[in-house]
């Protein structure tokens, strides 16, 4: 009780515009959500949306001991950074905030009108994104003191923010032409795939296009294989475990790329299972209850091997004794 009142009063002691940068976080976020829960209500592929908003303000929240003595605490001495770089920065940071408010405003303007939810949401999604880590820069100038923050610092305080602002583009389908090249680019190669492993093991299988075809009938590998599906929600899964889990930079990017390659993976095995399925019981017989549990089979298998992963990423091979002590 008493370390959540000193970060209480800490909070209060913070910058004005650090407490109006995050009330306009949360009124953009708040807007964003109703925005995109016609989508995470209508489309079963992106229901992991409503996750978004708890899981980005959660990180927040585990981050906040290292946010409030990062406001708490002095500049480091000699650490100033050349004039060069700080007027680059800012060029850079508010050309996002900028373009990235035009954006917003415009294509919000344009939802009204037209109530298309399509590239309208995910144009104010990519927007916010950009709009939230900019915030996230220009607040963290100075200190509760008013001292001023080396560019190293500020940096450093900004990639706190990279899960809770960029996890929300997940969330929200790309634009429809992208998306469905995506889409039929994994179907060809699971497809690809399944065919010639069935192949091999003597099954009689024609490939066509992204269906295949056996002596009973035949399958549309979309209907075996949601592509990317699983991909999206993998992907959410392997960023929100390597923001809470894990602490250097390459270890989190080396995570978000096993999700995706554990998604892709498990995609396959899930299509081999409802086609040799549908190959032995006729294809009506992969809808329903054995195409879901084959659906969350594969976020299974992928959480379960992230979960492995994180638990090797952690192992310390310098024994105890040699070890450094965390200041």
């Amino acid at each position: 009780m008493k370390a959540s009142s000193d970060t209480l009063s800490k909070i209060k002691l913070l910058p004005l515009a650090v407490k109006l940068y995050a009330g306009v976080y949360l009124g953009m976020g708040a807007t964003l959500c109703v925005l995109l829960s016609y989508i995470w209500s209508n489309r079963l592929d992106y229901s992991f949306g409503y996750l978004v908003p708890f899981f980005a303000l959660y990180i927040t929240y585990d981050r906040l001991p290292k946010i409030m003595a990062y406001f708490s605490e002095p500049p480091k001495e000699g650490a100033k950074s050349p004039k060069i770089a700080c007027v680059f920065c800012d060029l850079i940071f508010g050309a996002a905030m900028l373009f990235g408010l035009i954006g917003y405003v415009f294509f919000a303007w344009l939802f009204y009108l037209s109530q298309n939810r399509g590239t309208p949401a995910f144009v104010i999604t990519f927007c916010f994104c950009f709009i939230s880590l900019a915030m996230a820069y220009f607040a963290s100038e100075t200190n509760i003191g008013g001292e001023k923050k080396s560019l190293v610092e500020r940096l450093r305080f900004v990639s706190w923010f990279i899960f809770p602002c960029f996890i929300w583009i997940v969330a929200v389908p790309t634009f429809g032409a992208v998306e469905e090249k995506i889409s039929l680019t994994l179907l060809g190669i699971v497809a690809d795939v399944v065919y010639h492993f069935m192949d091999f093991l003597g099954y009689i299988v024609t490939l066509r296009g992204n269906v295949i075809e056996f002596p009973s009938g035949s399958v549309g590998v979309a209907d075996a294989c949601s592509g990317i599906r699983s991909l999206t929600a993998c992907l959410f899964a392997g960023s929100f475990l390597a923001a809470a889990m894990l602490n250097k930079l390459w270890k989190k990017i080396a995570l978000v790329l096993l999700s995706m390659v554990f998604a892709f993976f498990n995609n396959i095995l899930r299509a081999l299972f409802l086609s040799f399925w549908a190959y032995e019981n006729g294809a009506d017989s992969i809808g329903g209850f054995v195409h879901d549990a084959a659906g969350y089979f594969v976020l299974a298998m992928t959480v379960i091997g992230l979960l492995i992963m994180v638990a090797i990423f952690q192992i310390n091979p310098v024994p105890k004794e040699f070890r450094e002590p965390r200041k």
